[in-house]
């Protein structure tokens, strides 16, 4: 096992990645030298803990004067350093997704926390302008990077990171245990060491001090690192209140200010999403409360015993024609809407062998879908909260374009994936899924979407055909209800 003194020395030495966001971002401002400013650059910057903790590196680690001011913001170092310089000092960049192609499971993890930190930066960078902090990006970099020593743990060891994790899961440990256990020092002393030895700005070394609450600067981004990382697994977690209440006496607002406050910084964060592609926490403010689903990686009994418990549906082809079958004989509309839903569902349900169903109505602004009717979902479950937004242009928007059917499948899922908008595909889960959307008179109304969990989730050839067929029953006999009335 390796001393951290070791893992510091290493470090050093370390070609840090950034994110390949950064990458494309800042080439494409490289083109513009005479026309930017240092408040764009650092736009960009601020938007990696990666590429923010390597450019103060670079700045604060620079020949000079013990006299003189430490850099503690990134557009000061762009200034510093001037545009051009910045640029040729940055002009190799490496991309941390290539890094850890080969690492299965560890790319995710580091965006999560790379998520987590903006989120983090953007809470406590509202609540500094609160307080009228005019240094307020200081407060912004100090969140960002406040779980530094996480962040590198993922981009430079990523094989520990992924046992750490493990042994979290498998052991029910604290994440700083198991660390310990792993490493023999925890992410927290790694970063202290790092800071120190690459001579970031004392200031920032007092920010992750997470001990040191006494000041209000570092008191905010200690509270909104905490904020951050329980509204991972959903924003129902007593200590969020706790944590509220602190944040009130600091800002001298009332409680419920505090959470429509916090609530509307994580929305506005949440634009910033496709920065890292994994649901930001304003994606999980609709959830109910409850707990948080069980992940990929926890322990086999607790998998083993969650599968024992799914109803793994078999097709009825004999149900499914009937149901076919009664659909047409009462065309003339002498079937009420919820009868004719209900005969819709359970051909999906039971004769196709679905297990989950939904029909999600158009409002009548035509700015979302949202379940009408949901079949086979639990009561908890957050695919009865099925809502999209439909003002951005994304997979199940253009689907709403004509009428047209999506079978998402491990042929088409890199293709179809990054047009899923964020927080839907958590809703949704990560198995295979049918897709298809209704029109009455060539007009969008709603759209059908069923999964299975039968063989994994996989579907089949045979059951997408009749899904379409079976949703272009229900369009025939929403029509000749729209005709009765």
């Amino acid at each position: 096992m390796k001393t951290m003194a070791e893992w510091v020395d290493e470090l050093k030495s370390w070609d840090m990645p950034v994110l390949q966001r950064s990458v494309r971002e800042l080439g494409k401002l490289a083109g513009k030298v005479e026309q930017i400013t240092a408040g764009k650059i650092a736009d960009v910057v601020l938007h990696d803990p990666l590429l923010t903790l390597k450019v103060l590196r670079l700045v604060n680690g620079m020949s000079r004067s013990r006299l003189s001011n430490e850099i503690t913001t990134v557009e000061h170092a762009v200034m510093m350093l001037g545009v051009g310089p910045f640029f040729n000092r940055l002009s190799n960049l490496k991309a941390v997704e290539e890094s850890l192609q080969t690492f299965d499971g560890a790319l995710p993890r580091l965006m999560q926390v790379m998520s987590r930190a903006h989120h983090a930066a953007w809470q406590a960078r509202d609540w500094a302008n609160s307080r009228a902090d005019m240094k307020s990006e200081e407060v912004y970099i100090g969140a960002l990077l406040y779980d530094m020593g996480e962040i590198l743990l993922w981009s430079y060891a990523p094989e520990q990171a992924l046992q750490i994790r493990k042994l979290v899961q498998r052991n029910k440990i604290s994440l700083a245990q198991a660390q310990k256990e792993i490493l023999g020092f925890d992410a927290r002393e790694l970063q202290l060491a790092i800071a120190e030895s690459w001579r970031l700005p004392e200031l920032m070394q007092a920010f992750m001090h997470c001990g040191n609450t006494v000041q209000p600067r570092i008191l905010g981004v200690t509270l909104a690192a905490s904020v951050a990382r329980l509204a991972e697994t959903g924003w129902h977690d007593p200590a969020l209140l706790a944590n509220y209440e602190v944040i009130a006496e600091m800002l001298h607002m009332h409680l419920d200010e505090v959470v429509h406050t916090v609530h509307r910084n994580a929305v506005a964060e949440a634009r910033h999403w496709d920065w890292y592609g994994v649901p930001p926490a304003a994606a999980f403010l609709p959830m109910l409360p409850g707990d948080w689903p069980a992940e990929p990686g926890e322990a086999e009994e607790t998998r083993q015993l969650r599968e024992e418990s799914e109803v793994r549906l078999t097709p009825h082809p004999d149900v499914l024609s009937q149901i076919m079958a009664e659909i047409a004989a009462h065309l003339d509309g002498t079937l009420d809407l919820h009868d004719m839903m209900a005969l819709v569902l359970k051909g999906m349900h039971e004769g196709i062998g679905l297990n989950r169903v939904v029909f999600a109505l158009m409002t009548a602004d035509r700015s979302a879908l949202k379940a009408k009717y949901v079949v086979g979902a639990e009561p908890g479950s957050p695919l009865r909260q099925f809502q999209i937004d439909m003002t951005t242009r994304h997979l199940f928007s253009r689907l709403m374009e004509k009428v047209q059917g999506i079978w998402l499948s491990a042929s088409n899922r890199n293709t179809l994936e990054p047009m899923i908008p964020f927080g839907i595909r958590q809703l949704l889960g990560h198995g295979e899924f049918f897709a298809m959307s209704v029109f009455l008179h060539d007009k969008p109304i709603g759209l059908f979407y069923a999964d299975s969990m039968h063989d994994g989730g996989a579907l089949d050839e045979r059951r997408y055909l009749e899904f379409k067929q079976l949703c272009l029953r229900a369009a025939q006999g929403l029509a000749h209800l729209a005709k009765k009335k």
